[in-house]
């Protein structure tokens, strides 16, 4: 009996140290981002990351990579479209 009341006694110490860390219902990640790449409304002008997709699929892999890759393997290439177009509409 004493084990079981112990047990018990520790197990609801977890539970409501658990629950008091647990962040409060209006604290946390918003419901809409607003500045992500797919957020409702904004079109691949207002987007660079939209924009260098419907780029890379307009010029090809290989073309896309050559024109806007700096490293060695060129892999780099969507980030820097990306940095380029955001730097070019500040």
């Amino acid at each position: 009996m004493k084990r079981t009341l112990i047990v018990v006694v520790a197990l609801l110490g977890l539970a409501g140290s658990a629950a008091l860390a647990a962040p409060p219902a209006d604290k946390g990640k918003p419901e809409n981002p607003g500045n992500s790449a797919n957020a409702p409304g904004q079109s691949a002008e207002q987007n660079a990351a939209k924009w260098c997709k419907a780029e890379r699929q307009k010029l090809g892999v290989d073309t896309f990579k050559q024109t806007y890759g700096t490293n060695a393997n060129k892999a780099n290439a969507f980030g820097k479209c990306v940095s380029k177009r955001v730097k070019s509409h500040s």
